[in-house]
C-alpha cells in the first residue's frame, strides 16, 4: 500500500498547504511525527489500561494535532474520536477505538516518510 491508495487515509497536498508549500518543513513535520506518534500511542494505552482517562484524552489531543498536521486524517480522526470518548469517560469506546487508531498510526509511521521524499517537484 501506499499513500495514493488510500486518499480516504492521507491527504498530504492539504498537510503541504497547511506549511504553505513549504516541502522541507512539511518533511521535518513528518519527521518529528515519526519520533513522537509511537509515545504519544504508548501514553493512550498506558492511561487507557489504568483508568485514566483524562491523561488518554489529553495524550489522544496530542497525537489528533500531529496526524492533522501531516495528513493522516483518518488517525486525526479516530484521535478526534478517542479524545472526546475518553473525555467522557467513555471506557469502552476507548478501548474499541484504540486498535484502530493504533493500525493507523503505524501505517503513518511506515508510509509518510516515503511519501514526503516524493513531494520534491
Amino acid at each position: 500500500m501506499n499513500l495514493t491508495d488510500a486518499p480516504e487515509r492521507f491527504d498530504l497536498q492539504s498537510a503541504l498547504d497547511r506549511f504553505s508549500g513549504d516541502h522541507e518543513l512539511l518533511e521535518e513535520a513528518i519527521e518529528i511525527f515519526v519520533e513522537e506518534a509511537a509515545k504519544h500511542l504508548e501514553a493512550i494505552k498506558t492511561n487507557i489500561e489504568q483508568g485514566n482517562l483524562k491523561e488518554a484524552s489529553a495524550s489522544s489531543h496530542t497525537l489528533k494535532s500531529e496526524c492533522g498536521a501531516v495528513g493522516a486524517i483518518q488517525a486525526h480522526s479516530l484521535s478526534h474520536t478517542l479524545e472526546k470518548g475518553a473525555a467522557n469517560g467513555d471506557m469502552e469506546e476507548a478501548l474499541e477505538i484504540y486498535p484502530q487508531l493504533k493500525k493507523e498510526v503505524e501505517l503513518a509511521i511506515k508510509l509518510l516518510p516515503e511519501a514526503s521524499s516524493q513531494l520534491k517537484f
